[in-house]
């Protein structure tokens, strides 16, 4: 579980970063396309963070009912 962590823990922040990265070239250019890309990163930066919650979650439950 704890690579799991890391590996999602890395794409998340890999998304996070160049989702800053794309709206700050929006910002710097004004070019839509770099906030149409900041915005998709953003959002599979955010799926990527409820994913890894939802497994978190779920095999917490499952150990518990295993251990039981």
């Amino acid at each position: 579980m704890v690579v799991f962590a890391w590996v999602m823990g890395s794409i998340v922040a890999l998304m996070g970063g160049i989702s800053l990265v794309s709206f700050a070239i929006f910002i710097g250019t004004g070019i839509d396309l770099w906030l149409k890309r900041a915005r998709g990163f953003r959002r599979f930066a955010f799926a990527a963070m409820l994913f890894w919650f939802n497994v978190w979650i779920w095999g917490t439950v499952v150990m518990v009912l295993i251990n039981w």
